[in-house]
């Protein structure tokens, strides 16, 4: 999170613990913050904890777990409270945290692997292949020529926002009507997609290879499952949180608390409602033999339950082109 950012989110933080304690929200809040998603977050609160007796904002050392403390007659209850933009994805995460984190012993980092087996020169020829580059991104002294070249490539093939850029090449190859030029970016783009998809393989066959740490792969999830959705909060936790929330789970003392802040609307979450029944026999993470996604598993070999589905991701353009990255989930119950 970024310093602007993180200067507003603790400002909204601050509000909420005001105005879900009755109090006068402090002028300087209500302009460093969003007092619109503070009042929503603090009537959820009040709906939520009915006989609350005061919520306090804990700070943002990372000593404590939560950013806000809610007292009640029955003890106090950890809020992690999140600011997002939409659902679904529980975290985006750089694109080496399984190896960074070391849930994986000794492994390549993802981004280090595609450099070894020469990824980056092999999506460069193929991207050499198309004749019909605009000047302007003809230059491959540009840092962006891969992106620029990319994202030409996808306005040749005409790709609607939100349309899957294969799909799209599909559709042109299967078309009669379509030009050569057409035909040709469609081929490329393919072409980049298969190299993606072949690297990845190959770099889970690579993690298949290497030892795993149980005790790191439960506390990443634990993490993940109660909030903690940066580099920065998984660093600053992953060392000597991992009992600390088993207790507060336990005890029922946690809540995961998001606000949209387009929307204002508000959802919770129990992480001991999330994990309840997992017995955290020999876990680790389990890597598909065919995919791009890996999942983090745990129980006896009769019960075994997936915690997290993990999926390596491009983020911008088409897969194998821009910003990698990994995408978490928690499974459907």
């Amino acid at each position: 999170m970024g310093k602007h950012e993180r200067g507003w989110v603790e400002a909204t933080e601050k509000l909420t613990a005001q105005l879900a304690n009755g109090a006068e929200p402090d002028a300087d809040l209500e302009e460093q913050g969003r007092p619109d998603l503070a009042e929503a977050l603090a009537d959820r609160l009040r709906s939520d904890f009915p006989d609350l007796t005061a919520v306090r904002h804990a700070g943002n050392s990372y000593d404590s777990l939560g950013d806000l403390i809610v007292e009640s007659a029955d003890g106090e209850t950890f809020v992690e409270a999140k600011f997002v933009a939409s659902g679904g994805t529980r975290a985006n995460l750089g694109q080496d945290t399984l190896t960074q984190f070391e849930l994986f012993e000794g492994a390549t980092a993802w981004s280090d692997f595609r450099e070894e087996i020469g990824f980056p020169e092999d999506r460069e020829a193929l991207l050499r292949e198309f004749d019909d580059y605009p000047d302007d991104v003809r230059d491959w002294s540009y840092k962006s020529a891969v992106y620029d070249r990319a994202k030409h490539l996808k306005n040749v093939l005409d790709v609607s926002r939100g349309q899957n850029t294969g799909s799209r090449a599909d559709e042109v190859l299967a078309d009669p009507d379509a030009t050569e030029t057409e035909r040709e970016a469609a081929r490329i783009v393919n072409a980049i997609l298969d190299l993606d998809r072949e690297e990845k393989l190959a770099y889970f066959d690579h993690l298949r290879a290497a030892d795993q740490n149980p005790r790191n792969v439960e506390t990443f999830a634990h993490l993940i499952v109660c909030g903690y959705h940066t580099a920065d909060a998984l660093e600053e936790h992953f060392d000597d949180d991992l009992d600390e929330i088993k207790r507060l789970l336990e005890a029922d003392a946690y809540r995961l608390y998001e606000v949209n802040k387009n929307s204002g609307t508000v959802s919770v979450e129990n992480p001991s409602e999330l994990l309840a029944g997992f017995d955290w026999q020999d876990t680790r993470v389990e890597i598909p033999e065919d995919g791009t996604s890996v999942s983090v598993v745990t129980g006896s070999p009769d019960d075994r339950r997936r915690v997290l589905n993990v999926a390596y991701n491009w983020k911008n353009k088409f897969q194998g082109i821009q910003t990698p990255s990994m995408n978490v989930f928690v499974p459907e119950a």
